[in-house]
């Protein structure tokens, strides 16, 4: 590859570029519109297309490249006389060797032209730079331009003015702000995207200055690629460093243009896949694929298998949208592998982001206001977990642990799927369109089978209500079930140290092919690699429903509506009904099917009447809902009313236990129930408790 084009080689192969009609439109729309537009972007295909050489060229001289490649864009424009007053050239798409990850710049890119992937993590507000100062003498008043390249002012050393006499005499100059030159600058920072980070590795992060017209355009949360120029800061110490900060100095900006454009699909991928979607038994091979190493929890696992391809996002007439992704909490016992499938998940879903929520907070789930120490300090926005996962899947462990205020802030999160900051004088709304997978313990760290469910889990209803499904998962001592779990965990370990040998070893009483072909079931029937690709292929339909399977699910709907006919009983609200739409859509986008079929729905059905009898069910057969969604069953409601009616008509100086018992049998309500509303009542601050025993209602 030739390194010694001369200054003429480069503007001729320039010239070549901009010949081409479409770069001659460009230019003639920017002489028309100057200042407004002022950026010519260059497709790097079509340098590529002049000279292989020279394309290659560029990428390692860009400084001089892009400078010829100014002057000669300018001489194609009319003249513009100010200093400073220059045009853009942009060039975007580059190849994919230029493409670096942030772990691997070096110093081998110093001073080239690279092409930086990630999420803007961090985006201050656009400011002014001065890049031409026009000083006047203040002695004979002549003009002097003095051009700007870094952060700091920097004035004229003499006066240039050879007929005032002082051009030799240190003088004082005044700066004309007015005339100077100023383009806008704005520093965004950005971190490699979650997707490509495997075993737990801290993302990195790289700060980039966006110049001139394309400052402003980024916003925290943004998926972009940054191509630009790797360059070295010197640190601000007080002693002189070797070791330098790098910066990038973007050139152009683009955005991922669809969510899994990262995921590259081949046509041999795509034929994969295609005959994937039409086995019989997809959806059970698609469900043995995720964490075979778990046994069991075969509800669990068609859940999230259908959470993992989604509803579809639909955006109405008047512009409401509707959301598509699904929510799912698992509350259970210790041990039994909730974190082990949360993390599972986090690296199969093609966007999967984990985070605790006894170690995280509002601001690292939802965005943090920082101090930026670019200018004056100002506060920026950072992006929390549930930005990053933006189309992808935030798996939240302990959900149980976070405080009130950092659980408050995920309501909006998960039902309008943005979040809306005001803190340190920053108002912005964040797009957050994620699924959840939470999972979270018993409040008093085993379930009690006697006890409503609503009453052990230590979350408000509020957002337990935002879950299309939730999940009991309880660790009974059971033998045959024991038995089966007990050999499928030493399987799983037998397995692993079998493919752990070393090629031709032999160990005295072990038949390695033998124990792998015993153990193929913990393999996964898809390799992750390939279902991340199929979800992500998913992702490009959009099923529309059939009137069976609209008449399935209005059926299954009001006839459980229905069911609560007493006026007092909510048995399903239309939170639900949704459910129902989006994981009869996930199933049809999981077979690659345009329409929902019958068998879509009742597979939705199935799995949303199958959670409310666990969750909501009222021990009779129906279902009441207000125990998630209030946190008070109708029947509570009235054993609460029998209650406060005993108080009101006998206890306006307050009853002893032995009296609100004796009351509360006359009414029907046995002594058990009675002293545990008695006992909710008073927890609830609405009744206290003398030292004499006496309860009082209080007013």
């Amino acid at each position: 590859m030739p390194s010694n084009y001369q200054d003429e080689d480069i503007q001729a192969a320039w010239n070549d570029v901009f010949f081409r009609d479409k770069y001659r439109i460009m230019i003639q729309c920017i002489a028309d519109n100057f200042p407004q537009k002022k950026s010519v972007r260059v497709d790097y295909a079509d340098i590529n297309a002049v000279s292989v050489d020279f394309a290659m060229f560029v990428l390692d001289e860009p400084d001089r490249c892009l400078e010829i490649a100014r002057k000669t864009a300018m001489s194609l424009l009319p003249n513009i006389s100010r200093p400073g007053e220059t045009i853009n050239v942009r060039v975007f798409n580059l190849p994919r060797d230029a493409k670096v990850d942030i772990r691997n710049l070096r110093a081998d890119h110093l001073r080239k032209m690279v092409a930086v992937e990630g999420l803007a993590r961090k985006v201050t507000t656009v400011r002014p730079r001065m890049t031409h100062a026009l000083f006047r003498c203040a002695r004979c008043g002549a003009e002097i331009w003095v051009p700007q390249p870094g952060m700091m002012l920097k004035e004229p050393l003499m006066c240039s003015n050879p007929d005032g006499g002082c051009n030799k005499q240190s003088t004082r100059f005044n700066l004309d702000e007015k005339e100077s030159v100023y383009i806008d600058t704005q520093k965004i920072e950005i971190q490699e995207s979650p997707e490509g980070l495997r075993g737990g590795a801290q993302p990195e992060r790289i700060t980039g200055y966006v110049e001139d017209d394309i400052a402003g355009e980024v916003t925290a949360g943004n998926r972009i690629t940054l191509n630009g120029i790797l360059r070295s800061a010197e640190k601000s110490e007080r002693d002189k460093s070797t070791v330098f900060e790098i910066y990038l100095d973007v050139i152009s900006v683009e955005f991922e243009q669809h969510e899994y454009d990262e995921i590259t699909i081949t046509d041999e991928d795509e034929r994969r896949i295609l005959e994937m979607s039409r086995d019989p038994e997809l959806f059970e091979n698609i469900v043995r694929s995720i964490s075979p190493s778990i046994y069991g929890l075969d509800s669990v696992k068609k859940s999230i298998a259908l959470q993992l391809f989604g509803g579809c996002h639909k955006e109405m007439d008047d512009g409401t949208v509707m959301r598509g992704d699904m929510h799912i909490l698992l509350i259970g016992d210790p041990g039994v592998a909730k974190s082990q499938l949360l993390r599972y998940m986090s690296s199969l879903a093609p966007r999967g982001i984990y985070a605790s929520g006894k170690s995280a907070s509002a601001a690292g789930l939802t965005a943090a206001a920082v101090r930026d120490d670019f200018g004056d300090g100002r506060w920026t926005l950072e992006a929390g977990a549930l930005v990053l996962a933006d189309k992808g899947l935030a798996c939240i462990d302990e959900l149980d642990k976070m405080t009130d205020q950092d659980r408050s802030s995920l309501h909006e999160a998960m039902e309008s799927q943005r979040i809306s900051v005001a803190k340190a004088g920053i108002t912005a709304t964040l797009q957050c369109r994620c699924s959840m997978l939470a999972a979270a313990n018993p409040k008093f760290g085993r379930f009690e089978e006697d006890t409503p469910i609503a009453d052990q889990i230590d979350l408000p209803p509020a957002l337990m209500s935002r879950f299309d499904l939730i999940f009991v998962l309880t660790d009974k001592p059971d033998r045959k079930k024991d038995t089966a779990i007990t050999e499928h965990i030493l399987n799983a370990h037998q397995r692993g140290q079998v493919r752990m040998m070393h090629e031709g070893d032999v160990l005295p009483g072990i038949d390695p092919k033998a124990v792998l072909n015993r153990t193929d079931t913990i393999r996964p029937v898809y390799e992750q690699e390939m279902l991340r690709k199929y979800v992500a292929y998913s992702k490009r339909i959009t099923p529309v429903i059939t009137e069976e399977a609209k008449r399935i699910i209005e059926e299954s709907f009001l006839r459980i509506r229905n069911s609560g006919n007493d006026g007092k009983t909510v048995p399903i609200t239309a939170r639900q009904l949704e459910a129902f739409v989006r994981l009869s859509e996930a199933s049809a986008k999981m077979r690659l099917s345009a329409v929902v079929t019958e068998m879509d729905a009742r597979r939705a059905v199935e799995l949303v009447e199958d959670y409310l009898r666990r969750i909501a069910g009222d021990g009779e057969g129906g279902f009441d809902y207000d125990k998630i969604a209030t946190g008070v069953g109708s029947k509570d409601r009235t054993k609460i009313g029998i209650i406060n009616n005993i108080f009101n008509e006998f206890g306006q100086a307050g009853l002893s236990e032995d009296e609100v018992l004796q009351h509360a049998a006359n009414n029907g309500l046995p002594e058990a129930e009675a002293l545990s509303v008695l006992e909710k009542l008073r927890d609830g601050g609405q009744y206290i408790r003398t030292p004499g025993g006496i309860y009082k209602m209080v007013r």
